[in-house]
């Protein structure tokens, strides 16, 4: 894992793109939006055995340090690369856990740089990263279709 700074996504950098109520569609959103050449970073403390044996199935290469949402307990973090079927092969577990045995926390990230996090994933806000092209913008928009409500 890279242990320089840890990632973030400044808010002078985000994007609002609303409040998710529904993490397996947020799930689906980055699924078909998000670039393939990206990681997806999974943070949760009661994740379940077969999905953190999943997750520990398929690491990504270059891991990046990513500033923890959870403090306390300390989570279990995962990195996933969104490469091949390694998203949508996980969707299809994820679909037989509720949403806590999944992850609580999310973010999606390319080398140094977060193109999407989702605190509370599922149930929170999510913010992508300001200079991601509109058409990656608006794939997300409408992937998540009516599990978004309006930003701020």
């Amino acid at each position: 894992m890279n242990d320089g700074a840890r990632l973030i996504l400044k808010e002078a950098d985000a994007l609002e793109i609303g409040y998710v109520t529904d993490f397996y569609k947020l799930l689906r959103a980055i699924d078909e939006a998000m670039p393939k050449d990206a990681v997806l970073y999974l943070e949760g403390t009661a994740i379940a055995p077969d999905v953190a044996s999943f997750l520990e199935s398929r690491p990504a290469a270059d891991r990046r340090a990513i500033k923890a949402n959870t403090l306390w307990p300390k989570p279990k973090v995962f990195h996933i690369p969104l490469t091949g079927d390694n998203l949508a092969d996980f969707r299809n577990l994820a679909e037989n856990h509720a949403e806590p045995e999944v992850a609580d926390h999310l973010v999606v990230y390319r080398g140094n740089d977060v193109l999407l996090w989702a605190h509370d994933a599922g149930y929170g806000y999510v913010y992508v990263a300001r200079d991601l092209s509109k058409s990656i913008v608006e794939a997300v928009r409408d992937a998540l279709g009516d599990a978004i409500r309006s930003p701020r």
